[in-house]
């Protein structure tokens, strides 16, 4: 490992195929793999969320790890092993959860198992919510939240209604988010490219559900205005969650986009998935004002919350001086003619 960068807060990191973390600085446009293990598919990390008490990263591995990174340190600290392939995991106050695709929600407190239930069958997805609930779904597995401490679901979706040939539409839930300020909004995208909002305050049913695109629906993150989304076709979105419009699109991707990612303080999105870029677009312009080549593909996503635009601003004043230079020329030019 090279920790040239590691030392300087990285802008981004990015979880691959391969079982490898890499860590991306904007300003020196280089980038550092961290290992755990060899570079193999059975090492594959499906997931990566952020510590909400420190510098941890949580590293879900498609079969049975979750791994735990100190960023500050750049060394593994911990390590959960449970049964069967993973979906997720994060930390809820003093207790970290991890979720199972057989619908096993592990609860762990001092590195030991205190507890466990059952949200579900083939779970494709599981998140926390702000008020420190778990929001899973998954193929024939409806959108619920869940209690941690009481381990009872307060609210259950309900499927749309049969469509004018009477034919049921399957359930199969692939991405959950959260609004940053409203608990009881969830965003949900489908494999079968259906975007749906859910308000558990008005209906089980949900009060948004339009198509987008034609592929399946891999991931998407909200802010509280816009939910942006990707599909496999290589499609990055935005939707407006008022209205439930599209607002626009991001170019760039060729290929499935796996992992979308916000920053928390700027508005820039970064995306990442099988074609081995990262980029990032501004959110209001569309710009794409970063894009690297990784090497492998790509699952997972997370900013940290180092800044992006100081960059930006230094290359404005770069720029003034040159104008101001330029202008100082032309004057030159203009007096000695006059002469």
């Amino acid at each position: 490992i090279n920790f040239s960068i590691l030392k300087a807060m990285a802008n981004v990191w990015v979880a691959t195929e391969l079982g490898s973390l890499r860590a991306v600085d904007f300003k020196t446009q280089k980038n550092t793999v961290v290992t755990y293990d060899e570079l193999d598919k059975k090492n594959e990390i499906v997931s990566i969320s952020r510590s909400t008490k420190g510098n941890e990263l949580y590293c879900t591995l498609a079969m049975n790890l979750i791994n735990v990174f100190d960023t500050a340190e750049n060394i593994y600290v911990n390590q959960y092993e449970m049964e069967g392939p993973l979906v997720d995991g994060f930390d809820i106050d003093d207790a970290f959860i991890s979720c199972s695709k057989n619908g096993q929600i592990y609860v762990w407190r001092d590195d030991e198992v205190c507890e466990k239930f059952k949200v579900g069958e083939n779970t494709e997805c599981c998140v926390k919510s702000l008020n420190k609930e778990i929001i899973s779904g998954g193929r024939e597995c409806e959108l619920s939240v869940w209690d941690v401490e009481n381990q009872k679901a307060t609210f259950t979706s309900k499927n749309v209604p049969r469509d004018t040939l009477d034919i049921r539409m399957p359930v199969w839930i692939q991405s959950i988010s959260t609004l940053k300020s409203d608990p009881n909004i969830f965003c949900v995208g489908t494999h079968y490219h259906q975007f749906r909002m859910y308000d558990k305050r008005v209906k089980r049913r949900p009060v948004v559900d339009i198509e987008w695109g034609e592929l399946p629906i891999f991931s998407l993150t909200a802010d509280d205005k816009h939910c942006y989304l990707s599909n496999g076709k290589g499609d990055v979105g935005r939707l407006d969650l008022r209205t439930g419009g599209s607002i626009c699109k991001y170019r760039g991707a060729v290929g499935s986009v796996r992992g979308l990612a916000l920053h928390s303080a700027e508005p820039y999105l970064a995306s990442v998935g099988l074609d081995r870029y990262l980029r990032v677009h501004h959110t209001e312009t569309r710009e794409l004002v970063h894009k690297f080549y990784l090497k492998n593909r790509m699952n997972a996503v997370v900013f940290t919350e180092a800044v992006i635009k100081e960059e930006e601003e230094e290359d404005v004043w770069k720029n003034l001086e040159e104008v101001n230079v330029k202008r100082r020329k032309l004057e030159a030019m203009w007096e000695l003619q006059n002469d």
